[in-house]
C-alpha cells in the first residue's frame, strides 16, 4: 500500500470527533527493511489526545480518598474544585462501612496525585498552575484532611494536606469559597475548632490569612453572580459562561444576579451544623452544553431534619436541563432527589465516591427512573464497592456505563457534542481504557 493510501485508511479509521479536530494529526510513520511502520515521537496508542484550544474539560480525578475536579476552559484557564482526602478517624467511626483503596496507590498522598495529574493534562506550552481553586465546603474528603503530624509548609504558616498541599505543588491564583474573607458565616468558623474537621477548617484558615496577608487571591463565592470566575479571554469564547448557583445556603433567583437566602438566617448558632448545605454550587454553560455541581448539598432529609435540608430542591428550579450532572454528595442516600434528577434532566452523570454505601439503592432506583424523566442516560463512578453492587444489584448494570477510573468530559469547540473518556487510575500513565459519544449537547 502507497504511504499515501494508508495515512487516507487510517485518517478514516478515527472517530469523526476527532477527524474534524484541527489539532489532530497523524503521526510521523517511518518503515522498518521489512516495510513494518513504526511510529515516530507519537504518545502511546491509549493515551488521552491532548486538549486543544477550543475544547471545554472535565477531569474528575479519582483518588480513592475523596473530591477533586480539573477544569481546562476553551481559552486554557484551569480551574480545580475540591481536593479532598478523607479523614482516617471519620472512616473508622463508620465501620463496618469501607472506604475505597487508595488510588494509584497509597504511598503518596492525594494531593501529590492531584497536582501529578494536573501536570499531565495541563495546556501544552505553559507552566502548570491553577488561575482558580475552589472549596465547595469545608469537610475532609474536599479540603483534606490534618493532623499533627502533616509537615507544615514552606511558609511556616500552616500545614499540609488537600488544598493547602495543592498550593504548595502548583501555583494557585485566586483561591475560592463559600465565607471568604470574613469567614463568619453562618456563625464564626475561627471557633469551630472542634470535632472531625476542627483542625482541618482551622488549618484552611490560616492558608487563606497567609494568602491575604501577602496579596494572594481569596475571594467568597457570590451567588447568583454571572462569570465572577471567568476565562482569562473572555471575549474569545461569548458562548463560555459560568454561573453562581448557590453558596451558604443562598440561592440564584433565576434573574439577573440576585439571589435569596433559603437557610433562614438564624438556623444555625453554634458551631455543630453540617457544612453540607452551606456548599458552593455552580454551573458551567458552553453554547448548547451545561454541567453542574453542587458540592454536597443534600435533598432528602430525614424525619428528624429541619424542612430547608432538602437544597436540591430550589437549587435544580433555576438550574433546568442540563448535559451532565456531578451527583450530589457522592450519591449518598440524603441527596439526588426526584426533583433534581426531573429538572436537569441529565444525560450523562458522574459520580465521585470513595465508601462504599455510595450510592444508596434508592439513588440508583431514581437515577433509573424513566418515570422522573424520559430518555437514555448513563453514570459514571470514579469507583464503586463490590459490595454495593451486590446488594443493589442489577439495577446498576441497566444505567452504569464504568464503575472505576478518572472520568473526563470533553465538550467540542462551540459546545455542540461532547465525549466521556475514562482513564486507568490504577497507574500514573492514565490510560484510556474506554470512550463514550459523541452526545450531543441539548
Amino acid at each position: 500500500m502507497k504511504i499515501s493510501a494508508l495515512l487516507r485508511s487510517l485518517h478514516d479509521r478515527l472517530p469523526i470527533s476527532i477527524r474534524a479536530r484541527k489539532w489532530i494529526a497523524l503521526p510521523v510513520i517511518a518503515f522498518t527493511a521489512l516495510g513494518a511502520p513504526v511510529s515516530a515521537a507519537s504518545p502511546g496508542p491509549d493515551a488521552l489526545p491532548a486538549w486543544s484550544e477550543g475544547y471545554f474539560d472535565i477531569h474528575h480525578i479519582s483518588t480513592g480518598r475523596g473530591s477533586s475536579a480539573y477544569f481546562v476552559f476553551p481559552d486554557g484557564t484551569t480551574m480545580l474544585i475540591d481536593a479532598g482526602e478523607s479523614d482516617p478517624r471519620f472512616v473508622a467511626s463508620v465501620r463496618p462501612l469501607k472506604p475505597f483503596p487508595p488510588r494509584p496507590d497509597g504511598k503518596r498522598s492525594a494531593a501529590y496525585w492531584i497536582a501529578d495529574y494536573i501536570r499531565q493534562f495541563a495546556p501544552a506550552g505553559r507552566p502548570a498552575k491553577l488561575d482558580y481553586a475552589l472549596i465547595t465546603h469545608f469537610h475532609s474528603d474536599h479540603m483534606g484532611t490534618i493532623t499533627a503530624d502533616k509537615p507544615m509548609s514552606r511558609t511556616g504558616a500552616y500545614r499540609l494536606a488537600g488544598i493547602t498541599e495543592i498550593a504548595e505543588l502548583l501555583p494557585i491564583g485566586t483561591l475560592v469559597d463559600r465565607a471568604a474573607p470574613t469567614y463568619d458565616y453562618p456563625v464564626d468558623l475561627r471557633k469551630c475548632t472542634e470535632g472531625s474537621d476542627g483542625l482541618g477548617l482551622s488549618n484552611y484558615l490560616d492558608f487563606a490569612a497567609y494568602r491575604m496577608k501577602n496579596g494572594q487571591a481569596v475571594i467568597g463565592l457570590q451567588p447568583g453572580a454571572l462569570d465572577q470566575i471567568k476565562l482569562a479571554r473572555a471575549d474569545a469564547f461569548p458562548a463560555f459562561h459560568i454561573r453562581n448557583i448557590a453558596s451558604n445556603g443562598i440561592i440564584w433567583t433565576g434573574a439577573r444576579n440576585e439571589a435569596h437566602p433559603y437557610i433562614p438566617k438564624g438556623a444555625v448558632t453554634d458551631c455543630r451544623f453540617d457544612e453540607n448545605p452551606f456548599s458552593n454550587v455552580l454551573t458551567f454553560a458552553y453554547g448548547r452544553f451545561k454541567y453542574y455541581t453542587g458540592g454536597d448539598i443534600p435533598g432528602v432529609p430525614n424525619y428528624t431534619q429541619p424542612w430547608w435540608r432538602d437544597v436540591e430542591t430550589p437549587v435544580s428550579a433555576v438550574v433546568g436541563p442540563v448535559d451532565v450532572m456531578l451527583l450530589d454528595h457522592h450519591g449518598n442516600r440524603d441527596s439526588v432527589n426526584e426533583n433534581i434528577l426531573r429538572n436537569l434532566a441529565p444525560r450523562v452523570m458522574v459520580q465521585q465516591n470513595w465508601l462504599s454505601p455510595q450510592p444508596g439503592e434508592e439513588v440508583v432506583t431514581r437515577m433509573a427512573s424513566r418515570g422522573l424523566y424520559p430518555g437514555p442516560r448513563d453514570v459514571f463512578a470514579t469507583g464503586m464497592s463490590p459490595e454495593s453492587r451486590e446488594v443493589i444489584g442489577p439495577i446498576m448494570d441497566s444505567i452504569y456505563k464504568s464503575y472505576g477510573g478518572h472520568v473526563v468530559v470533553r465538550v467540542a469547540p462551540g459546545g455542540e457534542q461532547y465525549e466521556v473518556f475514562v482513564l486507568n487510575d490504577a497507574n500514573d500513565r492514565r490510560e484510556v481504557v474506554k470512550r463514550f459519544g459523541p452526545y450531543q449537547s441539548k
